[in-house]
């Protein structure tokens, strides 16, 4: 079965992504896709962005993520 795998992709690139994995044979791949550009931006931002994206990335890896409280 492999290991899980998750392409991250700028909004940007989104439909790359999607595309380059259908013609790879793969219409199922996992694409988790976060704010563009990830390039020159301030460390702080991309950390926010980072911790903002965990959740999803955990979902697409067949991970249980716990329901936060009131959600």
């Amino acid at each position: 079965m492999g290991l899980p795998t998750v392409v991250i992709a700028s909004e940007d690139f989104e439909e790359l992504a999607r595309s380059s994995a259908q013609a790879l044979g793969l219409p199922e791949a996992r694409i988790l896709t976060v704010a563009h550009p990830i390039g020159g931006v301030p460390d702080e931002v991309l950390r926010q962005r980072a911790e903002s994206s965990v959740e999803q990335l955990m979902s697409l890896l067949g991970a249980n993520v716990p329901v936060k409280d009131g959600e």
